[in-house]
């Protein structure tokens, strides 16, 4: 086969391979909301799940591509600053969806009810 017969033939498998993943797996470039939190009960589990629970919550707000979020994983290394307690990450398509997000009551009342009774110290990071 020559190499234009490869090229054009690697450009159909990889277009066929695309279209069976289907438009959610394509790759999409997202606008990432990273929320860190600092509990006013450094390491208390129960504070931690709490905050977690609650948050699932954000999944449902429209606009929100994908939510992940977790503990910290402690660290010796310098370079890693392991005192926060749970970390957020949403994701969304882009600004208009993270603005609509932040006033939305559904994360309203998260911060409200939630993270302001438990939490002493939030730091925010967006980017894309």
């Amino acid at each position: 086969m020559s190499h234009a017969g490869r090229v054009l033939a690697t450009l159909l498998l990889t277009t066929a391979l695309l279209a069976c993943a289907g438009p959610d797996k394509l790759p999409v470039r997202t606008l990432e909301h990273v929320v860190v939190v600092w509990l006013k009960e450094p390491g208390n589990a129960t504070h931690r799940q709490t905050v977690l629970d609650a948050s699932e919550v954000l999944r449902t707000i429209p606009g929100v591509r994908s939510l992940r979020s977790g503990t910290v994983i402690a660290s010796e290394r310098a370079i890693v600053d392991s005192s926060f307690d749970v970390a957020l990450l949403v994701s969304f398509t882009d600004r208009a969806d993270m603005d609509a997000y932040l006033v939305h009551p559904l994360h309203v009342q998260l911060v409200n009810e939630t993270l302001k009774p438990l939490v002493a110290k939030i730091r925010v990071f967006d980017f894309q």
